[in-house]
């Protein structure tokens, strides 16, 4: 006997509400409540000479290729490139490779604490946030403070067999999901 439209209607809702749900898992974001979102109009990144660019070692290709994507997703939400000195927030990353020094010294670079998220000024989606080998993490960071304000990490899923242009479309698909969740979107 089949199933009745309806049904079929239904069950199929509950696979994509149930196939979003676990997509929005490997997607945390978390921020700072006190922190105005709204005012943000203008961002930036670090120069190559800064803390936050010797805390992890990633080639050229890879930040270009990842600040590119930050340019193209903010530059799409109406955010304009500003000079660090006139920016309203300053974006970082970090491709998470499993070396926990260097996971700990970007955390200091962006003045991070990982055990500071249940705190009340942070607000965050998932109440699991950890990091894994693969992930790309954006934090924005308050200039004004020096100290990230909000972050997401996503997973790259990037495989041996992948040449630059599907790397370059999996950090691309990567920062805009994680991007159009700021605050306020």
């Amino acid at each position: 006997m089949g199933l009745t439209l309806p049904i079929k209607l239904l069950l199929l809702y509950l696979f994509v509400l149930n196939l979003s749900s676990c997509s929005s898992m490997n997607n945390p974001v978390v921020y700072h409540t006190s922190f105005d979102f709204s005012q943000v109009k203008k961002y930036s990144f670090y120069q190559n000479h800064s803390k936050f660019f010797d805390s992890q070692s990633l080639s050229h290709a890879q930040r270009n290729r990842i600040e590119i994507a930050i340019e193209k997703s903010l530059n799409a939400q109406a955010f304009i490139y500003s000079d660090i000195d006139n920016a309203d927030i300053i974006v970082t990353y970090y491709l998470v490779k499993g070396k926990r020094q260097d996971y700990k010294d970007y955390n200091k670079a962006v003045l991070f604490c990982p055990h500071c998220l249940k705190a009340n000024t942070w607000q965050q989606e998932n109440d699991e946030w950890s990091t894994y080998p693969g992930g790309l993490i954006i934090d924005l960071v308050d200039p004004k403070r020096n100290r990230s304000v909000w972050r997401s990490i996503y997973p790259l899923k990037f495989e041996a067999k992948d040449n630059s242009t599907t790397q370059n479309e999996k950090i691309m698909t990567a920062v805009d999901i994680m991007l159009t969740q700021y605050p306020g979107n």
